[in-house]
């Protein structure tokens, strides 16, 4: 496939943008959810671990996105780059249907919208 400003596959490609706002809307949601007053009951190692890791969370987000552009570039070229892809499709998918059971239908529908661009462009790549 020729490669063009997005790439040789585009969808790969609009996946890693994808991931890129998930990553700042992973952030603002978790400044507003730490801004709820249950937060600061809890124990204060559990109220850090919990903030720590909704963080790690987002730059987890960039890290997806980075690895989307490079395979926007060159495919999925070997077992790492097709685990590591099947690995994000099992946990956007996993996330979503998890927000999905606990009513919070939105971020489960933005995961999944995201799961199934990261499956098609993996297919495409492979």
């Amino acid at each position: 496939m020729a490669s063009g400003t997005f790439g040789s596959y585009p969808v790969l490609f609009g996946t890693g943008l994808a991931c890129g706002l998930l990553s700042l809307g992973h952030t603002a949601k978790g400044l507003e959810q730490f801004k709820h007053p249950s937060t600061n009951q809890l124990p204060p190692q559990l109220r850090g671990a919990s903030k720590i890791g909704w963080y790690e969370g987002s730059v987890w987000f960039l890290i997806a996105g980075v690895m989307n552009y490079k395979w926007s570039q060159t495919g999925l070229v070997d077992l790492a780059d097709k685990t590591a892809a099947s690995l994000l499709i099992t946990l956007l998918f996993g996330a979503g249907a998890s927000y999905w059971r606990v009513n919070d239908k939105p971020s489960a529908g933005i995961l999944l919208a995201v799961g199934v661009l990261q499956a098609i462009g993996a297919k495409q790549a492979s």
